[in-house]
């Protein structure tokens, strides 16, 4: 994962403090369950909570977190653990589409609800991954990125948002109102990937997000526009396979960096016959991945 803007703060319980403390002495959880007179099942469920609201790889990261607790680790009922936003870090090298991206971060400056719209397979996701990562200095509080693809209910949408910024659960107050209350004084980019099946659920929680947080911003996929006014729709089409001097498009790029990277390269000499198949893949960027491969 890469980091995308400045940390944010993670709220964690008096009783998570106790225990991230004594995971940096490395103890056991049956040691710290006997230390804390709580069941290992209770130790269990604690780290967790630690390792999803930290964003922890391990046991041994949250170790080296325990050093930014204060001295008195009952006093964390309140304690900020500073966490830096992430986005997914793509197994591949992202190739082409100079224009779109451009674009795409043009609309972003101009526009609080951008939605990248395309068929599956278009590249949205790696296009709006790419335009995040351009614009994480731009946004103080940091890019936060949420995949809908997990959440079959419009009801979850919120929790997944809260869960993916490290809010954790708080009886008081629902899930909206955790994230409402966090983004509202904060200038943050806001990724939500694959809105498509949620898109009432969507636009209900994003008028209510857009409302209460004036320095923050939106950029969602979706294979359908979320059709409300104040959101700007970018088209993102398939990639070119011709460029605009002639020469071989982003397709035929993508097919030879992929080709080149499996077991049966094709010489640059074949950009002819590579341009038919890209064109008759309509230059959809996941088509042409799985047939170059």
């Amino acid at each position: 994962m890469t980091n995308q803007g400045g940390p944010r703060q993670v709220d964690i319980s008096a009783r998570e403090g106790e225990v991230l403390a004594a995971l940096g002495e490395h103890l056991t959880n049956a040691e710290i369950g006997a230390r804390l007179f709580i069941s290992i099942r209770t130790v269990e469920s604690h780290v967790s909570s630690l390792l999803r609201k930290l964003q922890a790889d391990d046991r041994r990261a949250l170790a080296a977190m325990a050093a930014t607790l204060p001295s008195d680790p009952a006093g964390a009922s309140a304690a900020a653990i500073a966490v830096a936003p992430t986005l997914p870090s793509p197994l591949t090298p992202f190739v082409g589409r100079l224009a779109e991206r451009a674009a795409l971060s043009a609309a972003l400056s101009e526009h609080r609800l951008v939605t990248a719209v395309g068929p599956g397979g278009v590249g949205k996701t790696r296009l709006a991954l790419s335009v995040a990562a351009d614009l994480s200095d731009r946004f103080a509080d940091g890019v936060w990125y949420v995949d809908l693809v997990p959440v079959t209910d419009a009801l979850m949408i919120a929790p997944a948002i809260a869960d993916a910024l490290g809010l954790g659960e708080r009886q008081s107050s629902s899930a909206v109102d955790n994230v409402v209350s966090w983004l509202a004084e904060r200038e943050t980019l806001l990724v939500l990937d694959n809105c498509e099946h949620l898109l009432d659920g969507v636009v209900v929680l994003l008028e209510r997000l857009l409302a209460g947080s004036p320095r923050s911003a939106v950029l969602a996929t979706s294979r359908a526009r979320l059709l409300v006014p104040f959101e700007r729709v970018f088209s993102v089409p398939g990639l070119s396979v011709q460029a605009d001097d002639g020469g071989p498009g982003d397709a035929v790029e993508l097919f030879l960096k992929r080709a080149a990277a499996g077991e049966s390269p094709v010489s640059s000499d074949d950009t002819e016959r590579i341009a038919a198949v890209c064109t008759a893949l309509d230059g959809m960027a996941l088509a042409i991945e799985l047939a170059a491969a």
